[in-house]
């Protein structure tokens, strides 16, 4: 057994230890942490709450996603200008245009490279008008009161092409070579021929979606004149009921 003295000292350490141990400093939270602990009582306590914390978070999560899809869309409207050569604003308007009336990006950027070669100021040999090559008398009826001359605006031509074309597709039922058909012989045409049993295609539809191993990105007409030879021609004056 160790001496008295001894056993005092070691008594003596441990009940230094022990208040040392006692005084040690509470951790300090700070106003943040606070702030979080009470977030969190809240979320835990109180049903709205916690709505409030779950709102905010799906927003934020909006908000990502769309900055996202809006950094996937330059990437994209760059690749397009590369692409087909044209300048960026050019693509950025078909492409923009073309997502608010519901055509797939790179079918509305085909149609306006076989129309038009993305001119504005082209005119067909039978009066089709602008990048997407309207007639004026379908674009009367897309948009009553329209003058030849706003048919050359980047914007009204490409907003009221593919919105026709739109409709062409709900018209066949989503078939796009119907479409295209339509679009460029005019419906008249493509009804006729159909009915006599003929086949309406014209070559017109392979130069815009590309033939089997055809390069999306062909030769496209120089001179104005050129453009649309042979097409439109039945531009509908009047569109067909439920369209």
């Amino acid at each position: 057994m160790p001496p008295r003295r001894d056993r005092r000292r070691t008594y003596g350490l441990r009940r230094s230890a022990a208040r040392r141990r006692r005084r040690l400093p509470r951790p300090r939270l700070g106003r943040r942490g606070w702030a979080l602990v009470l977030i969190a009582v809240l979320v835990a306590a109180v049903p709205p709450a916690r709505h409030a914390v779950v709102s905010a978070a799906a927003a934020v999560d909006r908000a990502v996603a769309s900055a996202r899809e809006a950094e996937g869309r330059e990437r994209a409207v760059d690749a397009y200008a590369r692409r087909y050569g044209i300048e960026r604003g050019m693509a950025e308007a078909i492409e923009r245009i073309a997502r608010e009336e519901r055509v797939p990006a790179e079918l509305a950027f085909r149609l306006v490279r076989v129309e038009s070669a993305f001119r504005e100021r082209a005119v067909s040999p039978v009066g089709a008008v602008g990048l997407t090559q309207l007639m004026p008398a379908t674009a009367a009826e897309l948009e009553p009161g329209i003058t030849r001359e706003r048919l050359f605006d980047r914007e009204t031509n490409l907003r009221l092409g593919f919105r026709y074309f739109r409709r062409l597709l709900r018209y066949y039922d989503g078939d796009r070579e119907m479409a295209l058909h339509a679009y460029n012989r005019g419906i008249g045409t493509v009804a006729r021929i159909r009915a006599e049993g003929g086949d309406p295609a014209n070559g017109y539809a392979d130069d815009v979606l590309g033939g089997p191993g055809a390069s999306p990105v062909g030769r496209v007409p120089v001179d104005a004149a050129a453009i649309g030879e042979g097409a439109h021609e039945l531009g509908p004056a009047r569109l067909p009921a439920g369209m």
